[in-house]
């Protein structure tokens, strides 16, 4: 039976640890497993919590690195990773005790290198609900079409995915110049392989968690959204020719309606009109263009507090 490589990046996370590696211990035991912990220079206890909690445990690693951000402490687990499945746990997401078996059931029946499921929010443990026979019922579906799939509906977070090890490898893992790993990730497994979506909550976060990335900084993904498909689209030309049109269409889009929410722009902004140039038709330089809907998230309260981090060259 194949196994799965279990790999949590931690940052300051030590308040939520305890209740996501109890969760991570009761993922498939009747499967070969290995345990990775990267933290990724935390100033709290987490090592502690981890070292603590997983001292009894067998084939579990902890590295320390300085902080990087996402990705790159991402990267790092999958380096170390050796079976054949890698789950991917954010360190303040309680996954479900079935969600690993149904994510590697549903990519080994179906072929998919990568399964994307759902992530509920909770302000209180207490809300936290997980329904294994409404999760075996859902039957996932695989798009005709992976990256055009991805980059419509985007992905949140990388803990309710499956991956197999070796199409991250040939992938690349992570984009190491986009902070935000989860998107950019998705995009390069969809354009190896297929991929099924799950419509079902395999792991609960919390909403009001100001240490995780969508709820104190999601300018910052936002920002990170856009920059992972120019960097997608310049890497790889034939994705620009095909998929050029659509990238443009949801990056202007997120952009017009953030420079409306969060950062107090109207018509007289550049947004609403590359939102207009986005739909009437493809631009002859899609990453370029995605590229011109970026500066709007340095705008607004959110990036006045927490300014975009930018851990590799953008490549405009």
């Amino acid at each position: 039976m194949s196994g799965v490589s279990f790999v949590c990046t931690v940052y300051n996370k030590e308040k939520f640890l305890p209740a996501v590696i109890d969760s991570i211990w009761r993922q498939v035991p009747d499967r070969p497993r290995e345990f990775i912990f990267v933290d990724d220079g935390s100033r709290d206890r987490s090592v502690a919590v981890v070292r603590e909690m997983t001292k009894d445990w067998p084939n579990c690693r902890i590295v320390e690195q300085a902080n990087g951000g996402p990705s790159s402490s991402t990267n790092t687990g999958i380096g170390m990773a050796t079976q054949t499945w890698l789950k991917l746990v954010g360190s303040d997401d309680v996954l479900a005790p079935y969600a690993t078996r149904r994510l590697v059931g549903i990519a080994e029946r179906t072929g998919a290198g990568g399964v994307f499921a759902k992530i509920g929010f909770y302000r209180d443990q207490a809300e936290i609900r997980f329904d294994e026979a409404a999760a075996d019922a859902t039957d996932p579906v695989v798009p005709a079409d992976p990256v055009g799939e991805v980059i419509r509906y985007g992905v949140s977070g990388t803990s309710p995915t499956i991956f197999r090890t070796a199409t991250v490898r040939e992938a690349g893992g992570c984009d190491p110049d986009v902070f935000v790993e989860d998107f950019a990730l998705a995009l390069r497994v969809a354009r190896l392989s297929p991929i099924a979506r799950f419509d079902h909550v395999v792991t609960w976060g919390p909403a009001a968690d100001e240490t995780r990335i969508m709820v104190g900084q999601g300018h910052q993904a936002h920002h990170d959204f856009a920059l992972a498909l120019v960097h997608f689209l310049r890497a790889h030309p034939d994705m620009a020719r095909r998929y050029g049109h659509l990238a443009f269409r949801r990056a202007a889009g997120r952009a017009w309606k953030y420079a409306r929410r969060a950062a107090g722009l109207g018509w007289e902004s550049r947004y609403p009109w590359l939102n207009l140039r986005a739909y009437l038709g493809a631009p002859f330089d899609p990453a370029a263009s995605i590229a011109r809907t970026m500066d709007v998230y340095a705008l607004g309260e959110g990036p006045r507090a927490k300014p975009i981090i930018r851990v590799g060259a953008e490549k405009r």
